[in-house]
């Protein structure tokens, strides 16, 4: 089996792990290959399976025909004649259905992650026209929705499928810093009330609604926490002092696997516009078992379901109201809410809910033995 991910950045490395672990290594070789990044200390231990290899392309080769990738993934497919190719993001997508028409792929899986990727007529003939063995693997219903919108021709075809986000619950919650030492370590006082959120400071996140919410609802005794960086971190500090909470705010900038210090948080908020495919920072903060505030854009929506508190996607005065009742909220109630989300992780979105739904898709079934 080989793996095609765009880059090593974010979350990839792990979602790769989860789709090596399918595979059971008496039966399936899996190579991964990075497309691009230098190769980061711990990546391959982190991503499994046989091989993992570095293509080190640069950023100007995934742009056009990609000429470069092709030529190095085409050696590759025909050295080793792969039975399965599941390929990350629409860039890897195209690589694997090019190279698919010069070496025999008998099931290529692409994954989309994002809203909106099949919307250009040039993707939509790409998959709907030329490479009509592609199945589709979206990470949330509203991907798929999506996705059909755009080619509804592959609804007839069954060729699209979902397949939410996993999480290796005992492994990932063995790495959780408790309480303390996360506060400590983050040079949090252990009196402050801290909302807080984990991800890129970019668009998509919306992270201005956050600091006008945050400003907004006027807790006293509360710290907002971001951890990220991004290219919205000046615009984003010079609103918190046009605000006047740049006191009350603290931006910590990227921390290598961020989840371990969210029990550092007494409240999770996350504040994604309706770009938001998913959320996987979502089930991490079930798994330390911190209250959730989410925006319900459709992707948050699907993963927090009843089991945390949801506001109407860039609405301000929503968001305050939900962080002053969040404020206000009993120990027992949160302590109640944070088990039925741990409850809810483990029944949907824990691996052996991810294996089974992927082996249940039956997508395998045709593949000789």
């Amino acid at each position: 089996m080989l793996q095609i991910s765009h880059d090593q950045e974010g979350p990839f490395p792990s979602v790769c792990a989860k789709y090596v672990r399918l595979f059971d290594p008496n039966r399936y070789a899996v190579t991964t290959v990075y497309l691009r990044g230098d190769p980061v200390e711990g990546v391959e231990g982190k991503t499994g399976g046989e091989r993992v290899l570095f293509f080190l392309l640069g950023k100007g080769s995934l742009r056009g025909i990609k000429f470069k990738a092709i030529f190095r993934l085409l050696r590759l497919c025909q050295k080793e004649r792969f039975s399965v190719v599941i390929a990350h993001r629409y860039k890897a997508i195209y690589l694997a259905g090019v190279i698919s028409y010069f070496v025999s792929i008998p099931l290529l899986l692409g994954v989309a992650h994002e809203h909106h990727v099949f919307n250009r007529i040039t993707r939509h003939l790409f998959l709907t026209f030329w490479r009509r063995k592609i199945k589709i693997i979206a990470v949330s219903n509203s991907v798929r929705d999506d996705i059909l919108t755009a080619c509804p021709s592959l609804r007839q075809q069954n060729r699209v499928f979902v397949l939410h986000h996993g999480l290796d619950l005992l492994n990932s919650e063995g790495q959780l810093k408790s309480r303390a030492t996360a506060r400590q370590a983050l040079g949090l006082n252990n009196d402050r009330f801290v909302f807080g959120t984990v991800g890129r400071l970019v668009g998509k996140k919306d992270h201005r609604t956050l600091l006008e919410a945050f400003a907004k609802a006027n807790v006293d005794d509360s710290i907002l926490v971001l951890i990220g960086s991004g290219g919205r971190e000046s615009e984003l500090k010079s609103l918190a002092y046009e605000l006047q909470i740049n006191d009350r705010v603290l931006f910590l900038g990227h921390l290598p696997d961020a989840a371990k210090y969210l029990k550092a948080m007494d409240v999770f908020v996350l504040t994604s516009s309706e770009r938001e495919a998913f959320g996987l920072v979502l089930l991490e903060a079930m798994l330390a078992r911190v209250p959730i505030i989410s925006s319900d854009a459709k992707g948050p929506e699907e993963v927090v379901g009843d089991v945390g508190s949801l506001f109407r996607v860039g609405d301000v005065d929503d968001l305050a109201l939900k962080m002053v009742q969040a404020r206000k909220q009993t120990a027992a109630d949160r302590e109640q809410q944070v088990e039925l989300a741990y409850l809810h992780l483990n029944k949907e979105f824990s691996s052996a809910a991810f294996h089974g739904k992927f082996w249940q898709m039956g997508l395998l079934t045709n593949l000789a033995e």
